[in-house]
């Protein structure tokens, strides 16, 4: 499988499903895998839709890096939030209302596909923009510049939509 770039957009549609976006789906043809998956201090889960190949490499990564203490329960959080899927003709898979309730997903609800080299991470779409919103506000408190090339500021307009602007060269 190529690597995975860039994101999308979806939605969760009124029968559980949602469909892989047209800019993935080639690279996720036998994909049959979705794994729930919440990373430690974020508290914000999301699910993770892979290759069988691709999962097994990113378990035996976190099983490397866990306390041996902690191997049984990353063992049983992993796999007993893990599916099989079929994608439909349409590209279609079902996400069980089990993973909608702990990812924070409801039907009719958009969705942010991000990929990540060899998976996606499928977000709600809320959840996601809420988390770039805090991810920004801590950068700009630590003063921190994303691209120090670019020389860009980030100021909002009246209604506190973020525009970029050119910074003046000092």
């Amino acid at each position: 499988m190529p690597r995975l770039r860039g994101n999308a957009e979806g939605t969760l549609d009124a029968k559980g499903r949602a469909a892989v976006p047209t800019k993935f789906r080639p690279m996720f043809e036998g994909c049959d895998n979705l794994v729930l998956w919440e990373p430690q201090g974020l508290n914000q889960p999301y699910l993770i839709l892979t290759s069988d190949d691709y999962f097994d490499e990113i378990i035996e990564r976190e099983y490397a890096e866990a306390e041996k203490a902690d191997r049984v329960d990353l063992t049983h959080d992993i796999y007993g939030h893990m599916d099989d899927i079929e994608l439909d003709s349409a590209s279609r898979f079902v996400i069980h209302e089990k993973y909608n309730e702990k990812a924070g997903f409801t039907r009719g609800e958009k969705l942010f596909f991000l990929a990540n080299k060899t998976y996606i991470e499928i977000w709600s779409l809320e959840i996601w923009k809420a988390r770039e919103a805090a991810r920004r506000r801590e950068r700009s408190l630590l003063n921190y510049t994303p691209d120090p090339v670019s020389q860009a500021v980030a100021r909002s307009d009246q209604e506190g939509k973020l525009l970029w602007e050119d910074k003046p060269h000092e």
